[in-house]
């Protein structure tokens, strides 16, 4: 992984930690400012009851701390001789148990229950993402394309109707996923499209990926949007009028792996430039090739040698290296004249 995508994940992992100290922060503050209000009054009316009727007092710092220690329950000081000063003593416990069960309920709640914790790492880890992928829709496909771009080392954020079992892989792995319906404008935006750089609309309803994608459009005008489609003809002729940057069919990307993996061995993937099928394939060098250089081989076949191997260990093909009989290649070449040279 590159050193930058490491520095930005430690980067990210401080402003997570950061973000939660602020939320438990944010959501006992009322709490915490009541409990400061309430010392600071109960202290002048112990000092003033007590002064009123002749008695010594401490200096002001001693009394708030008797009183800060008799809200959690731990006094430091006698009980007053004076009637108000000992009902402040003995109300003070009561207000301290109220405002410390408060706080159990609001941030103990989230924080002890499984679900609402998890909902709330996953609001603060998507809010502290940026330039990430949104995936909407994990089945077969959408938890395949949130594998690679977690291989590829790409920040990315999951979004699924219900707790499938890839769902729940992607989350015992660590990853943020939301469980709702993308369509959602309130759970979309939970998955920081505002800042995303992508989203891949991958669940199989061909009119809610589109839904997502306009709505991602929408709030993120910059974004770049690849839809999955059934209908590959429709998948063309929407991508083309909504300025969508990339629609696929399934079936029409998978079909020509297929088709050629009947021809030849050791396909990788494939594809179609100017209608044309191209192959990514690892092959036995054959006997013609031996002998020759990388550079001479490409230089006379319209093909790419994109890796060579001996005994499985892979390397670099440059231009000069010659390609012996032990060796493998994996190659990008135009599939009939692979398909000829094979043969």
């Amino acid at each position: 992984m590159p050193q930058t995508k490491i520095r930005a994940r430690f980067a990210r992992s401080a402003v997570v930690r950061a973000r939660i100290a602020a939320y438990v922060v944010r959501r006992l503050g009322p709490a915490l400012s009541i409990m400061a209000a309430y010392t600071v009054v109960a202290s002048f009316l112990v000092r003033w009851d007590v002064v009123r009727h002749g008695a010594a007092v401490g200096d002001f710092g001693a009394t708030v701390y008797a009183i800060y220690t008799q809200l959690f329950f731990e006094p430091t000081d006698p009980l007053p001789a004076t009637t108000l000063a000992r009902a402040v003593f003995f109300v003070t416990p009561i207000f301290g148990a109220v405002l410390v069960g408060e706080g159990i309920v609001k941030v103990g709640g989230e924080l002890l229950d499984t679900e609402r914790r998890h909902a709330l790492w996953v609001r603060i880890m998507t809010s502290a993402m940026k330039d990430h992928v949104v995936v909407c829709g994990l089945g077969h496909v959408g938890y395949r394309v949130l594998e690679e771009l977690r291989a590829l080392g790409e920040d990315a954020v999951g979004i699924d109707r219900e707790a499938s079992d890839f769902v729940k892989t992607l989350q015992a792995e660590g990853v943020p996923v939301i469980v709702g319906d993308a369509r959602r404008d309130e759970l979309l935006a939970e998955t920081g499209i505002a800042r995303a750089k992508a989203v891949v609309c991958a669940t199989n309803d061909d009119l809610a990926n589109l839904e997502i994608a306009l709505d991602a459009k929408r709030m993120n005008p910059k974004i770049r949007v690849i839809m999955r489609m059934f209908d590959q003809r429709l998948a063309a002729k929407v991508g083309g009028a909504l300025e969508l940057d990339q629609s696929f069919s399934t079936s029409a990307l998978s079909a020509p792996v297929i088709a050629l993996s009947a021809r030849l061995a050791g396909v990788k993937s494939a594809y179609r430039i100017d209608d044309r099928p191209r192959v990514v394939c690892e092959l036995p060098a054959l006997a013609a090739w031996h002998g020759t250089t990388v550079g001479a081989l490409e230089a006379k076949l319209d093909v790419r040698v994109l890796r060579l191997s001996r005994a499985r260990v892979y390397e670099r093909a440059t231009p000069d290296r010659k390609i012996g009989a032990d060796d493998t290649l994996v190659v990008d070449a135009d599939a009939e004249e692979l398909s000829r040279l094979c043969s």
